[in-house]
């Protein structure tokens, strides 16, 4: 009789444990992941370009539902403008990617004066 009430108790537990839905994620990560993999591992996969127009969707599907962009979006999105040589739409995601997440001011700070370095010794020679 002992074990018959273990054995109803630990499968009314894991019934109650299996309904749980999992938490609703904090941001909206669209292909994100995808991309990042992509240009990191496999860069001859897909174009900077495709990857930009992807990410720009995602953050409009993000936009359309008042989800979160997920943190490094925008600066992702900033490296493949400086690879395709668009350092003004660089500037903005790195800008954008500072005002959002403003634990990222120190490295899009970098980045930034980084870039207009360049840009002033650029423009010396």
């Amino acid at each position: 009789m002992k074990k018959m009430g273990l054995i109803l108790a630990a499968l009314c537990s894991m019934t109650l444990v299996g309904c749980v839905s999992a938490p609703k994620s904090l941001y909206s990560w669209g292909q994100y992941p995808q991309q990042t993999y992509l240009m990191l591992s496999v860069p001859e996969k897909t174009s900077p370009l495709e990857q930009i127009a992807q990410l720009e969707k995602d953050i409009e599907k993000a936009k359309a539902k008042n989800a979160a962009v997920p943190p490094g979006l925008y600066a992702h999105l900033g490296l493949l403008n400086l690879n395709i040589n668009n350092g003004p739409r660089a500037i903005q995601y790195f800008e954008l990617e500072r005002q959002t997440y403003p634990e990222s001011t120190v490295l899009m700070d970098r980045l930034l004066n980084k870039m207009t370095a360049q840009s002033v010794a650029g423009s010396v020679k």
